[in-house]
């Protein structure tokens, strides 16, 4: 008798145990949700509208300093600047390009040329050293037009958006 209440007691401690797994494994819950840090930096759904002059009627004003090609973009109010380490920017070659831009967000540029063609740039990054004194947190991007022609660069921190028209040859 005392064997038979062992069995049932074992069988009951089982079903008991089978129970709290099977509600354990029904109760999982999903992840907490937050908010991304960088301001919807990890995606763009669309490229923002151009701000200034369009098809380089006239290309942005630049000139040239002892660190290279100073350019200012055209933006809706904050200060956007671009220095491309060569005072010529040809197609087909890397580009060194550094970046003066206020935001909250990671640097997102793209490259918009003939018949609206978007080429995304990737690999943009702060970079602090070099000494260039102008509004705004610094950034570094290589750039490689593809063909030579009119090109708008599209400069994109947060809320912060502004762009650059320029001759490639």
């Amino acid at each position: 008798m005392a064997r038979r209440r062992s069995v049932r007691v074992r069988s009951h401690l089982a079903t008991v145990a089978t129970v709290f797994v099977l509600l354990g494994c029904a109760s999982t819950s999903a992840p907490p949700q937050v908010r991304d840090p960088l301001d919807e930096a990890s995606s763009r759904s669309t490229l923002p509208s151009n701000v200034g002059p369009t098809d380089c009627a006239p290309a942005s004003r630049a000139r040239e300093i002892d660190l290279g090609l100073e350019v200012r973009a055209a933006s809706d109010g904050d200060e956007i600047w671009a220095l491309f380490e060569a005072p010529e920017v040809r197609s087909g070659a890397p580009l060194t390009v550094w970046w003066r831009i206020p935001g909250t967000a990671t640097l997102d540029l793209v490259l918009v040329g003939t018949s609206d063609r978007e080429v995304t740039v990737d690999g943009e990054r702060p970079d602090p050293t070099l000494d260039w004194a102008r509004a705004g947190d610094q950034w570094v991007s290589v750039l490689t037009f593809p063909q030579p022609g009119c090109w708008r660069i599209s400069a994109t921190r947060g809320a912060v958006h502004g762009d650059v028209w320029i001759d490639v040859s």
